[in-house]
């Protein structure tokens, strides 16, 4: 039987590591904060420079000329400082998260440059898009958990999912691209998540049965919003042929709505104790859920955009914050042995 853990103690064991992650965490927030905005500027000025500033006036040209020698040199400085503090902070989160993993889970194995295969996300579907050509998922690895169960290893990971529909600098896409790259790193909870429209915590398992058809468990609140998820919605219908099914079970359906590509298969894998049993789960876990069976494989992914596998998330003084972790990571545990 396993001890209970003391994370208050284990906060306090790490805290002078943790308080090191937050000052790299805010220097590189500061220095986001102005090569962003200076980025934005400098695009600008290349677009519409021409119309501020006559290109045939040489003194003008001039100084113009020196001011944005000095602005360069000063983004320069800038991005070398963010590129070197980004490479620590990122170092020195890894260094922690292994040995929270170490002291939390001390038969697992982290691995803070893993994932796991495009192919398993791409066949799970939660991350489709409308496009029918599209057939794989653009996808990074921020770090894998393998853990043992029973006699078989689990696999989680932190992931960012990119949609296939690539942006361009086409005028179609001008604002997008333009807020994709140079605000919303601005006021992201972490740069690199930004770049990505999906990034959390991904895993999967094989089932002791197989399934004809395809369903999808999506959040309940998201269903209507606008966004990744509905572009994920709107690829199963095109792309797969899905459709909504209704269940009489009002608990269940506070938590998800339900899309399958055969409503016989559906009923016959949503079970009035598999629905019991999913909403259990849901009702264990401290975020939005997204679930899907696929032949005799089992998908759950839910959006983590501060990271799933990083320590401390928005605090680092805050034991509950690793319990928290130590909950997400048991839950998944949980899943595969309920769902087996």
């Amino acid at each position: 039987m396993e001890q209970p853990i003391n994370f208050k103690m284990l906060s306090r064991q790490m805290r002078k590591d943790l308080m090191r992650i937050s000052w790299l965490r805010k220097l590189v927030r500061c220095l986001i904060c102005i090569i962003y905005p200076f980025a934005l500027i400098w695009f600008g000025f290349c677009f519409f420079g021409r119309f501020l500033i006559d290109p045939s006036d040489y003194d003008t040209s001039v100084v113009t000329g020196k001011y944005v020698m000095v602005g360069f040199a000063v983004f320069f400085v800038a991005h070398y400082l963010f590129m070197w503090g980004f490479k620590v902070l990122t170092k020195q989160e890894n260094k922690v998260m292994e040995n929270i993993i170490g002291s939390l889970f001390p038969m697992a194995k982290y691995n803070p440059r893993g994932s796991v295969n495009s192919r398993l996300l791409a066949d799970s579907r939660l991350f489709a898009t409308p496009d029918s050509s599209v057939n794989y998922v653009n996808s990074t690895g921020y770090g894998s958990l393998d853990i043992p169960i029973g006699d078989q290893w689990m696999r989680l990971a932190d992931v960012g999912v990119t949609s296939a529909n690539k942006k361009d600098f086409s005028a179609m896409n001008f604002i997008e691209v333009l807020y994709q790259y140079f605000v919303r790193p601005i006021f992201g909870v972490r740069v690199e998540s930004t770049m990505h429209d999906f990034r959390g915590m991904f895993g999967c398992f094989r089932l002791q049965r197989s399934f004809r058809g395809y369903v999808m468990l999506l959040p309940d609140h998201l269903e209507n919003k606008i966004g990744y998820m509905a572009q994920t919605v709107q690829g199963l219908r095109e792309k797969y042929g899905t459709k909504f099914v209704h269940l009489e079970d009002p608990e269940f359906e506070k938590f998800f709505v339900v899309y399958a590509d055969d409503e016989v298969e559906a009923r016959m894998i949503l079970t009035p104790a598999m629905m019991r049993k999913l909403t259990e789960l849901r009702k264990s876990f401290s975020r939005d859920l997204m679930l899907s069976f696929n032949g005799d494989m089992f998908y759950y992914a839910s959006n983590t955009p501060d990271g799933f596998l990083r320590p401390g998330r928005k605090s680092l003084n805050d034991e509950h914050l690793l319990e928290q972790l130590y909950r997400e990571i048991d839950f998944c545990r949980n899943v595969e042995q309920e769902m087996k």
